[in-house]
């Protein structure tokens, strides 16, 4: 199953221009099986959009970004209670601070982090060894070769999980990025395994495929 990993919605993320009818539009009208919610520390949007999409036949996986001083991450997690007590601007998750029921992407990690201002610099990967499942080498804002070749690298270098996805804050830009799951995923568990694992491969933009669309907004 492909899967957009690192989604942003309004009014959770602030900075996103995506509604709810447009998120829910977008992934009917583009048959789309699962999509990860990653909001910035805020879970408020996964708690409306998860009933409405799954209305629809789509699949919401729950996460949350966070902005730390070794970048950004986003913490996946069926528990949405945990998920709730991580902030949008926080320090960085230890080894052992991670749950079973979690798993946590690097993402864009050569551009540093979005909200704390932080820059990425070489040997910054010991920092966050052990807590970190995966890194994000795809990401739709930020697909130059310096940064995926930043990407590859951590990932080598910390023996994880690579991942895509497209960081939209746009409709239009949701699925520019993606990751290939194994089947089934039938919920954010799914997902957790599949990272802890490395059983994905990341992957960018598909062709759209148009389905008949149930308004709920």
């Amino acid at each position: 199953m492909n899967v957009d990993l690192h989604t942003h919605t309004y009014p959770a993320s602030d900075c996103s221009r995506i509604s709810y009818r447009d998120y829910i539009g977008w992934c009917v009208d583009n048959a789309v099986e699962a999509v990860a919610l990653t909001n910035h520390g805020d879970i408020s949007d996964n708690l409306r959009l998860g009933p409405a999409l799954a209305a629809e036949g789509v699949l919401l996986i729950d996460g949350v970004e966070i902005s730390t001083l070794f970048g950004d991450f986003v913490v996946f997690s069926p528990d949405l209670d945990y998920l709730a007590t991580l902030r949008a601007v926080q320090e960085a998750l230890r080894p052992g601070e991670v749950p079973d029921h979690a798993a946590v992407v690097w993402v864009h990690p050569g551009a540093g982090g979005g909200r704390s201002g932080s820059h990425y610099y070489p040997g910054i990967e010991h920092m966050v060894a052990g807590a970190v499942d995966a890194v994000e080498v795809f990401n739709g804002s930020w697909l130059g070769q310096d940064h995926v070749a930043i990407a590859e690298e951590l990932a080598a270098t910390l023996g994880v999980a690579r991942t895509g996805g497209s960081d939209a804050h746009d409709p239009a830009d949701l699925m520019t990025c993606f990751t290939e799951l194994p089947d089934p995923i039938t919920s954010t568990a799914d997902v957790v395994r599949a990272l802890r694992r490395g059983l994905t491969i990341p992957r960018r933009r598909r062709a759209p495929v148009r389905r008949k669309r149930f308004k709920l907004f």
